[in-house]
């Protein structure tokens, strides 16, 4: 089924340019492409692939989100209206009506307008999935090097790099004892934590066989140096480096805006078969 315009003086709506399956609005990629500016669906798709992680990362199912489908002969994806605003925060900034669709979503939902502005929330998600997955990288490189007590190792390079250890540093910044203080920092901190696990891996990798406690003292080593390479350039320890809003909190606020988004339409709509409005832009 397709959207309708009902008063033909009205400005388009983004429903108007969308159709109707299973009573859940969905747009054509090909199309939304188009409107933001794009050649063609391909030179799309990089984005709409990092839209497909993030939806993942963000613990969303992404097959209901971004759906394979034919279209006139052509392969296309249907998209629901959370994976097409997914899609315009992570597009191409520099083009105006990136700009413009990324505000008609974002004004819908002031409170997670608020959370995402200045806050480089897409950016730091991913770089503390990168985090993530580089410590578990580097558990298995320490258990190579005779590691037994990884708990131990961990906190080595976290009194090299903050002089104090995580419970002692979650005190300092008043951050609760459950959460994880991955879900609180700035890129900067998660990048300057990022080199630190991976140095550290590359340092043990270079050791070959060593112990633990020389892996715990390297791994304090390459810490203390990124500690004072934070401080060189930002003119801050590490530990005295700001926070941002919870991660966890506004992946909650996300995943409301994408149940809210995405809302199934009453079993009894009714609504006249819609026609399609051929324009190219979001008002």
């Amino acid at each position: 089924m397709k959207a309708t315009i009902h008063n033909k003086n009205e400005k388009p709506e983004l429903v108007d340019f969308g159709f109707i399956e299973d009573n859940v609005y969905y747009w054509w990629a090909s199309w939304y492409a188009k409107v933001l500016g794009y050649k063609s669906l391909k030179t799309l798709l990089p984005t709409i692939n990092k839209a497909k992680e993030m939806t993942i990362q963000l613990g969303l199912p992404f097959e209901t989100n971004f759906i394979a489908a034919e279209r006139n002969g052509i392969n296309d994806i249907k998209l629901t209206k959370f994976s097409c605003f997914l899609i315009s925060l992570l597009a191409d900034s520099r083009k105006p009506v990136v700009k413009r669709a990324r505000a008609y979503f974002l004004n819908h939902f002031e409170e997670v307008n608020q959370y995402l502005k200045g806050q480089d929330f897409l950016t730091r998600v991913a770089g503390r999935e990168d985090l993530k997955q580089l410590n578990q990288r580097l558990a298995g490189v320490a258990k190579n090097s005779n590691v037994t007590d990884f708990s131990l190792f961990i906190n080595e390079g976290y009194m090299g790099m903050y002089n104090m250890p995580m419970s002692e540093l979650k005190q300092k910044r008043g951050i609760p004892s459950h959460e994880r203080m991955n879900d609180s920092m700035t890129m900067v901190e998660l990048s300057a934590n990022i080199f630190r696990v991976t140095m550290t891996a590359e340092r043990l990798k270079y050791l070959g066989k060593a112990s633990q406690g020389l892996a715990a003292k390297e791994h304090w080593k390459i810490g203390s140096q990124i500690r004072s390479m934070v401080k060189e350039n930002t003119g801050l320890y590490p530990e005295d480096l700001p926070t941002k809003f919870n991660l966890n909190l506004i992946e909650k606020r996300l995943l409301e805006a994408h149940n809210e988004m995405n809302q199934a339409l009453p079993q009894n709509n009714d609504s006249p078969e819609k026609n399609t409005v051929k324009s190219k832009n979001i008002n």
